[in-house]
């Protein structure tokens, strides 16, 4: 990618995060960066462009700190989840829900694409850990990876959708989706599984 080309990117995703995706026209971004119209769409086709790749180069950055987990060697399966837990709330805190419901109204096509790619990485990384979790002996053996692997995702995508608990809640993200994490461990785990997150929670509380 040309300097050019990242900075325009950089600048319009900047003027999206602060304005919104509907308000900001290619006119607003050529003059926020002081180039012509005629140089921005030498670069982006349209403004749907923009967003697209404004969208990926969001996702790409969290979700290289996500795929690098699949490397977790700090601790067991269990570690390894409080870690995708801990990265997965920093992605909600980061959330502005009104730029997730205009993507989905005005560029469904790219809010769609986005979804899948987020479904796919919370599945290999639970396929993974289900996997790890149960050749540590920390897991339940019969755990079915596929269905665990979609209550997680439906959780984590449930927290996003649901900004308005949050605002009104005594308890803060962080608070709650610890909460939801030790009740899910709690339903994977084994007796030595169980054991260990007792032991984690007393020492790290």
């Amino acid at each position: 990618m040309e300097k050019i080309e990242k900075e325009i990117l950089t600048r319009s995703v900047s003027l999206f995060n602060r304005y919104g995706l509907r308000p900001v026209t290619m006119d607003d971004i050529a003059k926020d960066l002081s180039i012509s119209k005629k140089t921005l769409y030498k670069y982006f086709a349209n403004k749907e462009e923009l967003v697209r790749k404004g969208v990926n180069e969001s996702f790409a950055s969290i979700s290289s700190r996500m795929l690098a987990l699949l490397d977790y060697k700090d601790g067991n399966a269990i570690d390894m989840l409080f870690q995708m837990d801990a990265q997965i709330c920093v992605s909600i805190e980061e959330h502005d829900p009104s730029i997730q419901f205009q993507l989905e109204r005005y560029y469904p096509e790219v809010s769609a694409s986005l979804e899948k790619r987020k479904r796919e990485i919370i599945f290999r990384l639970m396929t993974e850990n289900i996997k790890r979790g149960k050749e540590e002996g920390i897991y339940r053996e019969e755990l079915n990876a596929e269905i665990v692997s979609f209550l997680y995702y439906s959780r984590a995508r449930l927290m996003l959708q649901e900004e308005s608990f949050f605002e009104q809640s005594k308890w803060s993200i962080t608070e709650i989706m610890r909460e939801i994490l030790i009740y899910h461990i709690r339903g994977i785990a084994s007796a030595d599984g169980i054991k260990y997150l007792e032991y984690k929670l007393k020492n790290n509380s």
